[in-house]
């Protein structure tokens, strides 16, 4: 039977008990975050106004700039997010440069740079409370992590849709101090992009001769 290459298709893997999610911030935590908001707020009913463009317009432009530039990250894969080629880098700072001018609409004013920023941090903070409370915004925002390595033996469906070289695995598995890939019961390709290893842990694999040596 061909391995499956999801973590949630394995019950084998060790689980926690589920810790219903409550948001509960620190007070320094609180105050920050306030703060954020009351600028965005001032923001958009013009308190706080831009010099050269409408602050209700520039809190609007971040956050279609800012949901269109996580999605595309998202369809990306989960490789990509951790690690980056030159080619990857220069795009991406491409990118910055391309939307900067549909961000602000021209406007470098102390005022129009305070409602952008504090839009981007209230952004990152909805974005973080809703991935922690919804768990079909996670599913939508977040990749599932994937198996990579089942029982000692690569998962060539998985590496293939994520993209990820065999010279990748050993690498990473020497960088986690395993010597063969017969040593490893699971290889996660986490959601983040990082590769984690769990081991056997000394028993008998039952695995013939390792894929990668």
């Amino acid at each position: 039977m061909k391995a499956s290459p999801h973590l949630a298709d394995l019950s084998a893997l060790p689980k926690l008990a589920t810790v219903p999610p409550k948001i509960r911030l620190r007070k320094v935590e609180a105050l920050g975050v306030t703060l954020i908001a009351a600028v965005v707020f001032l923001g958009a009913v013009g308190v706080i106004e831009p010099e050269e463009s409408n602050g209700l317009d520039l809190i609007v432009r971040v956050t279609i700039i800012f949901v269109a530039l996580t999605a595309g990250f998202r369809f990306l894969g989960k490789r990509e997010l951790s690690q980056m080629s030159p080619f990857e880098i220069v795009t991406l700072l491409m990118i910055a440069e391309i939307v900067s001018p549909s961000l602000t609409a021209g406007d470098e004013s102390i005022p129009g740079a305070l409602v952008g920023a504090a839009t981007l941090l209230f952004l990152t903070f909805i974005d973080s409370v809703m991935t922690y409370r919804l768990k079909w915004f996670q599913t939508v925002s977040e990749a599932l992590p994937a198996i990579v390595i089942n029982r000692g033996r690569l998962v060539e469906d998985a590496l293939h849709k994520d993209r990820i070289r065999t010279d990748e695995i050993l690498s990473e598995m020497r960088k986690a101090g395993i010597e063969r890939l017969d040593m490893i019961k699971w290889g996660v390709l986490e959601p983040d992009g990082r590769l984690s290893f769990v081991r056997y842990d000394g028993e008998d694999t039952g695995a013939e001769e390792p894929l990668v040596s």
